[in-house]
């Protein structure tokens, strides 16, 4: 399994816990290389709502790597 694809496992499975939730999103913004980082925020959308994506932009701007290849693969 992909650590990508593992975060998202755990981020579903802490969902109905707010300060879980924002715990394993931290680990996963910092677990997560930075060409998977775009994915990751497109999922925290998707399953998570807005509120999570944000927060999870907000995490991934205090990483160097940040952003940097603009979501290209």
């Amino acid at each position: 399994m992909k650590t990508l694809e593992y975060h998202e496992t755990i981020l579903k499975k802490v969902s109905f816990d707010k300060r879980l939730l924002k715990m394993e999103l931290k680990k996963a913004v910092r677990n997560t290389t930075c060409s998977e980082q775009p994915v990751l925020l497109e999922w925290c959308g998707e399953h998570l709502g807005e509120e999570y994506k944000k927060m999870a932009a907000g995490f991934m701007e205090n990483k160097s790597c940040a952003f940097e290849d603009g979501g290209n693969k």
